[in-house]
């Protein structure tokens, strides 16, 4: 696991942007899960502003989702509509590249099945980035999670639905039932960062990288992937 300290969250979402665009340029049919939440927003308003006067090609990412809130959360996806306005809108990925939870289906874990098998189908994740939660929390696995498990229906605990609507952007209705990459889904990936901004990661940060890998803190799992970066910043990583 290797760890970056930006200075603060601008410097922090900089660094983001750079990674982001570096591992497109790298291999522009990237099969990626990308973040929502309040860390990325920076990384994604930088990325913009990049891409006006020094663009890449998106369009021929293939675009996953990290995890999802259910109904009554909106049906086109609470995250989702995050990253189709702070991102696909203007990154160009046709929507047939690109595969969110279907949380509206009937069935939500014949649809996690289906969504591991499009996965496979991609030849793998080559890349999963995703945020760290106030309680160590890693995609909405919370804690307690085994280490083994793969894309599934969850319940989030109060304390991730209250952070949840803490955020500057309330996307619509927030609630406790979710679907999620699980634990083993993103090990498998072939790289995994980890963006941590703020005081308030402070502690769950320190249990992910100094503590022991134990369930309990399901981002420890980590410290045994082949090629993590976390990306903090000093607030959150003094």
């Amino acid at each position: 696991m290797h760890v970056l300290i930006a200075r603060d969250a601008d410097e922090l979402a900089e660094i983001a942007a750079d990674v982001f665009r570096e591992r497109v340029r790298a291999c522009p049919d990237l099969a990626m899960a990308v973040p929502a939440g309040r860390t990325p927003r920076r990384m994604y308003t930088r990325m913009a502003q990049l891409q006006a006067r020094a663009p890449i090609d998106y369009a021929r990412m293939r675009v996953f989702s990290v995890d999802e809130l259910c109904p009554p959360a909106p049906p086109d996806g609470y995250f989702w509509r995050q990253i189709r306005a702070e991102f696909l809108s203007w990154a160009n990925v046709e929507a047939a590249r690109c595969r969110p939870f279907a949380v509206d289906a009937g069935d939500l874990d014949a649809m996690c099945t289906a969504y591991e098998a499009a996965i496979a189908e991609a030849g793998g994740l080559d890349l999963v980035m995703l945020g760290l939660g106030p309680n160590a929390h890693l995609a909405s696995n919370e804690p307690g999670c085994a280490f083994d498990v793969r894309t599934r229906p969850v319940r989030l605990l109060d304390v991730t639905v209250r952070y949840i609507l803490t955020d500057d952007v309330i996307q619509g209705e927030v609630c406790e039932r979710a679907v999620t990459l699980g634990l083993a889904t993103i090990m498998t990936a072939r790289e995994v960062i980890v963006l941590v901004s703020g005081e308030a990661k402070r502690a769950p940060l320190a249990r992910m990288l100094d503590g022991p890998v134990t369930p309990e803190v399901p981002a420890s799992v980590l410290r045994t992937h082949p090629r993590c970066l976390v990306i903090t910043d000093r607030a959150a990583r003094p």
